[in-house]
């Protein structure tokens, strides 16, 4: 009786950790994420304002989410205001290492100096971010 017990309790304890599990999976994993100044480059942290001609925003699955979602990149300046988005659908064939990307350009960032971040969206779900800093 008592070994059915215990296997009844840690069956109901992994019951939530496995809805935890799936609902990640249905969404996505991010394994890194940041910015660069070409597709895939170097990880920036301080950039000059003066110096963007592109930013990156670079996201690499660790698992994708379930394909056919709404993703989208969204750049946020420093009072958190959306500044630029890019929109698509997540795909049947991304897998773990995939690199999701999104640039801008110089007049996004120009006046707003401070700590901006890179959001990763899965339908309403931020999956992954990345912060840096606009300095003048």
């Amino acid at each position: 009786m008592r070994r059915l017990a215990l296997l009844t309790i840690c069956a109901f304890a992994l019951v939530p950790a496995f809805a935890v599990a799936s609902a990640a999976g249905n969404k996505g994993v991010v394994d890194s994420s940041w910015i660069s100044q070409t597709s895939g480059g170097t990880r920036l942290t301080n950039i000059k304002a003066a110096q963007v001609k592109k930013l990156y925003a670079n996201f690499v699955w660790k698992t994708p989410a379930k394909a056919g979602q709404v993703l989208a990149i969204e750049w946020r300046d420093p009072s958190n205001q959306l500044r630029a988005r890019w929109k698509d659908k997540t795909l049947k064939n991304d897998k773990k290492g995939t690199r999701l990307y999104a640039w801008i350009g110089p007049g996004v960032v120009k006046g707003h100096p401070g700590t901006w971040s890179a959001v990763l969206l899965v339908g309403n779900s931020k999956i992954g971010q990345t912060k840096f800093k606009i300095g003048k």
